[in-house]
């Protein structure tokens, strides 16, 4: 099928070659259950009557996601036509899934390195997740047509106030600066009235309306919608959890931050809200709101690039994928490189530099809690913010200098829950990256335990599971709860 292409992130001249849409349908049974879908190959038919969805495509959302669609297949796959778009209607489907097999009246034929989307059957899905699960068929596509798998670090599946893996954080921060995109640049109703708190209701008012239900309507969603907007705008995730309790959910989904207290560069490469932070603003970037043409062009730009990273980078599972996209971008385009290095010098603070990074934070932060003028240190951390993008110019390879391997600790005895899922996990992290409330869990482990732990990985993260036992000062009865 053709849409009518309207001039959204794109000129019309690039909108007017939009993919032909395939929906198809499961000739068999598929399970949506899980965070990511798991099987190899599963079998679709078209569906019999594509009309009836055609009309779903007429929205904003879905709009955008056709061309990022379009624009991915042309540097994917330079001088050739743009492909068709497979949609498999699935019930509870928000996914994306790279080979699938289709029923055609000549026999079965595989696609097994085509990217697609499974998505609910209803016309809501396409004006809301059609566009982030899209991300991730872009970075499937310019990936090869290979899927990236992370390393499995945490309990629970990945959210975007969450550390989970350095993999799933840099796919999901992609996807989910889509969304804050779309929400940011909002010309309809729809989009306008989910991201931008216009409906506010009190007494009888539905439940995603209703003020009482407000702080917390959004964590029923597990994707957190309003967080994946407000926060990621404002670079909430750059921060240290508030919750220092142990309660795992706390300290991993909640919102609150301390804004005191830098996540250090770790956890930063686990942390997709960071990454859609990262994203959203470098596109964002400027004085004024940029024209839409002028986004389409950076969002252009930053595809080019993870091309570039794919094709050069050898994959390990815990690849730190963000300094690599920042490195390629600053060779593919050498006028930006300042421009993407203050970006990545300023979200994080500097912590991919400087070890100091996070005191000199915290003491401009907290005399700004007192009011204290005289001692912001404005002057000592613009030295240090000029230092940081001459370092990073002159040699790359100092953004890595803070970086750690992801070494998964897995401690059997405790539980973690989450009821809508069904069933609990053990708990489980990464040493590196690791919060306070959540090493609180371990049971038996002190407060002077913690504090030494934290003061040792400070200095340098661990090198391996052995380094970590030997660096860690933990006790005995400690260690053996982690395994």
């Amino acid at each position: 099928m053709r849409l009518l292409p309207v001039c959204l992130m794109a000129s019309c001249a690039a909108a007017a070659e939009l993919p032909n849409v395939v929906f198809v349908e499961p000739a068999g049974k598929i399970n949506t259950a899980s965070a990511e879908i798991r099987e190899s190959m599963p079998l679709y038919r078209r569906v019999s009557d594509a009309s009836k969805y055609e009309p779903w495509l007429n929205n904003e959302s879905a709009q955008r996601a056709l061309r990022l669609y379009a624009q991915t297949a042309r540097i994917a796959a330079p001088g050739a036509s743009v492909p068709d778009y497979y949609v498999a209607l699935v019930r509870g489907g928000n996914h994306a899934a790279v080979g699938f097999r289709l029923e055609t009246s000549e026999g079965v034929k595989e696609y097994p390195r085509t990217a697609y989307i499974l998505l609910e059957p209803a016309p809501e899905w396409f004006e809301t997740t059609m566009y982030h699960e899209t991300g991730h068929v872009a970075m499937d596509m310019l990936a090869g047509g290979r899927r990236l798998d992370g390393r499995e670090v945490a309990s629970i599946s990945h959210s975007t106030a969450a550390l989970s893996d350095r993999t799933t954080a840099f796919s999901e921060g992609w996807a989910i600066h889509l969304e804050t995109l779309a929400a940011h640049l909002a010309h309809g109703e729809g989009l306008r009235w989910r991201y931008q708190h216009h409906s506010i209701g009190f007494g009888d008012a539905p439940y995603r309306q209703n003020e009482y239900y407000r702080g917390a309507s959004d964590l029923t969603t597990f994707s957190q919608d309003m967080a994946r907007y407000y926060d990621v705008r404002e670079n909430y995730f750059a921060f240290e959890s508030a919750f220092r309790g142990p309660d795992y959910l706390r300290v991993q989904l909640e919102r609150a931050r301390d804004f005191s207290t830098l996540r250090d560069a770790n956890q930063l490469l686990q942390s997709e809200g960071f990454y859609a932070s990262f994203f959203f603003l470098f596109a964002m970037r400027g004085a004024d709101l940029p024209a839409e043409e002028t986004v389409a062009q950076r969002e252009d730009q930053m595809l080019r690039a993870m091309a570039a990273m794919f094709a050069a980078v050898k994959t390990d599972i815990s690849t730190p994928w963000l300094l690599e996209l920042v490195t390629a971008y600053m060779r593919l385009y050498p006028s930006e490189r300042a421009a993407i290095v203050d970006a990545l010098n300023d979200l994080s603070h500097g912590v991919f530099v400087d070890p100091g990074a996070g005191a000199l934070w915290r003491e401009h932060y907290l005399a700004s809690l007192r009011l204290d003028l005289e001692h912001l240190n404005r002057d000592a951390i613009d030295a240090a913010r000029k230092r940081w993008r001459e370092q990073a110019m002159a040699d790359p390879r100092v953004l890595y200098s803070r970086i750690g391997p992801e070494i998964v600790c897995t401690v059997p005895a405790v539980t973690v829950w989450l009821v809508a899922f069904g069933e609990g996990a053990p708990l489980r992290f990464d040493v590196n990256t690791v919060q306070e409330g959540v090493l609180r869990l371990v049971p038996g482990i002190t407060d002077d335990e913690i504090a030494r732990f934290a003061a040792e990985r400070a200095k340098l993260p661990f090198a391996s599971a052995d380094d970590f036992r030997r660096r860690a000062a933990l006790r005995a009865a400690t260690l053996a709860q982690m395994h």
